[in-house]
């Protein structure tokens, strides 16, 4: 019996096993030598944790973080594309110094592990909502209908504070602390980060308390994890002006 070995070779299933193999194995060794990598498996745990703890939260008698100042805040479904564009903004600000500036991809991870650990201890303990959502929204463009799907998708409680603007305020920091991004890198990211924390407000999903909550937390937090990297660029300068 003969074999055709270049056609058994060309076989497309031997070719997309051939490439997960690769691909597994360059995850592997990257992963060993690049130990700090593991941090990333916090995402899936805390994706897990907000879902149960959005489970179990009373559907009434919670903290309503809705203000007189929100009535005057306008529902401007366009900015629906910035509201959820704050899942590829981890992506902007997290792979590239995971790949290549592992110390600020430490600093990154720290600060996200310990804000949205910390807010969502809060919201088991003071369970929060707001009441903003207009009703009878008609699903007549790209916005109304991507809030459509959210709204069905997401409740509007434990909004204190407002992860979205967690999550910005540090992919900013992150992309100032490291020199893997250059200076038009850092324009876009800070520019798309403060659009999606405006978005917030704009689309209904948080009452402007959670935003500025979030600011002060992040005002804590931030100084804490950053501050042997602030204290080094002081006194780098003071050595350059001497």
């Amino acid at each position: 019996m003969h074999y055709n070995i270049g056609a058994v070779n060309s076989h497309p299933l031997i070719g997309v096993t051939t490439i997960i193999h690769n691909a597994v194995k360059t995850a592997v060794e990257f992963v060993r030598t690049h130990k700090y990598a593991w941090l990333v498996l916090y995402f899936p745990v805390y994706i897990l944790a907000f879902f149960i703890i959005e489970a179990n939260t009373p559907t009434s008698g919670y903290w309503v973080t809705d203000l007189p100042l929100d009535e005057y805040i306008p529902f401007v479904p366009g900015f629906a594309i910035f509201y959820v564009i704050w899942y590829p903004l981890f992506a902007m600000a997290g792979i590239p110094v995971l790949i290549k500036d592992g110390e600020a991809f430490k600093r990154w991870m720290y600060y996200n592990m310990i804000v949205l650990t910390g807010t969502l201890i809060f919201d088991v303990l003071v369970p929060n909502g707001q009441h903003l959502r207009p009703e009878n929204v008609e699903v007549n463009s790209l916005g109304t209908w991507i809030m459509s799907i959210l709204w069905a998708a997401d409740t509007p409680t434990n909004v204190f504070p407002s992860m979205h603007v967690l999550g910005c305020l540090g992919d900013i920091a992150c992309c100032f602390d490291s020199k893997v991004f250059k200076p038009w890198m850092r324009a876009v990211i800070t520019i798309l980060c403060v659009l999606c924390m405006a978005s917030t407000v704009l689309v209904k999903q948080h009452a402007i308390i959670d935003t500025v909550g979030s600011i002060a937390v992040a005002a804590v937090v931030l100084p804490i994890v950053y501050r042997k990297r602030i204290f080094r660029k002081s006194a780098a300068t003071e050595r350059l002006e001497s």
